[in-house]
């Protein structure tokens, strides 16, 4: 089975999922900053609703003065992205596609040879509460290529936060956050919780749990693919609690921008995955998310 080129060394396609709105800023200055880090070949998309178009159509746009008539769409679109992004990004692809965003932008990425999708949530609150949206959840949910969900500004990644179950697939997570983050410090976290707690106690079964979770995450870490300078580095936590508290809680009190989650993919499994422990960390991290599918389910899509 082929290996993802991606699980080996930085994308080389990015392609920006946008709606042109303030809300995509924030995924807009992402994208052009890593797309200049990893000399990547940067595709913008946006993605029209099938009567969006219809408006722009209108016959009655002869009667406006030419001031107000819609401008084609490619060109103004374009001179917006370029505008915006910095002068050291260049020959930016703008695309427009129409029909439903999350099958779209899944299409437009196996098309393109995307190895990296970014996008923004999908609105923003009063007191900072970000909503991911639908969109960005059925996004998660079907795409072979990572997923970059963007909520914060932009500043380089300082450290990289991969939450682990000490699973093949959180393996392979930590893996692609060093491919792409070489020069961060990586940390992992594992949150464990004894089940039926409040029956058992913390008795001598508690402190058997913790013991067996110990020899899961020596195992892990022999198992994981890491050069050598970065596995020196390297720090795993293990905390007991709910693992999206954990994860809110270690990139509020360390000002960590981005965490990493893995995917087991395809089908039913993954879509208990993304219904459940991803989910809630997807909606409670404070930060930047992004999700890396398992090779094995990226390549048999």
């Amino acid at each position: 089975m082929e290996t993802p080129a991606w699980a080996q060394r930085p994308p080389k396609t990015i392609l920006l999922a946008t709606d042109l709105s303030c809300r995509s800023d924030r995924a807009m200055d992402r994208a052009a900053h890593l797309s200049r880090l990893w000399k990547a070949r940067l595709v913008v998309l946006t993605v029209l609703e099938p009567n969006a178009q219809a408006m722009l159509d209108r016959d009655d746009v002869d009667d406006l003065p030419s001031w107000r008539r819609p401008p084609d769409r490619d060109s103004a679109a374009r001179a917006y992205l370029v505008r915006d992004l910095p002068e050291t990004v260049q020959d930016v692809e703008v695309l427009f596609r129409e029909g439903v965003p999350a099958a779209v932008i899944v299409a437009a990425a196996k098309e393109l040879g995307a190895e990296l999708i970014i996008t923004g949530v999908a609105r923003d609150e009063p007191f900072g509460r970000q909503v991911i949206g639908a969109t960005v959840e059925r996004l998660v949910r079907t795409s072979c290529a990572p997923v970059l969900i963007v909520r914060s500004r932009f500043r380089p990644y300082g450290e990289v936060l991969v939450a682990t179950d000490f699973s093949v697939s959180s393996g392979h997570a930590l893996t692609a956050a060093s491919q792409f983050f070489p020069d961060a410090r990586l940390t992992g976290l594992y949150a464990w919780e004894v089940p039926y707690a409040g029956l058992l106690g913390n008795g001598p079964f508690s402190e058997q749990w913790r013991e067996m979770e110990q020899r899961a995450r020596e195992e892990f870490l022999a198992k994981v693919d890491l050069p050598p300078a970065q596995k020196r580095r390297l720090q795993v936590l293990t905390e007991r609690g709910q693992p999206e508290i954990l994860v809110r809680a270690y990139m509020l009190d360390k000002q960590v921008d981005l965490v990493v989650i893995g995917s087991h993919g395809g089908g039913g499994v993954f879509e208990r995955l993304i219904g459940g422990v991803a989910k809630r960390i997807l909606h409670a991290a404070p930060g930047d998310v992004l999700v890396i599918r398992e090779p094995k389910a990226a390549t048999s899509r």
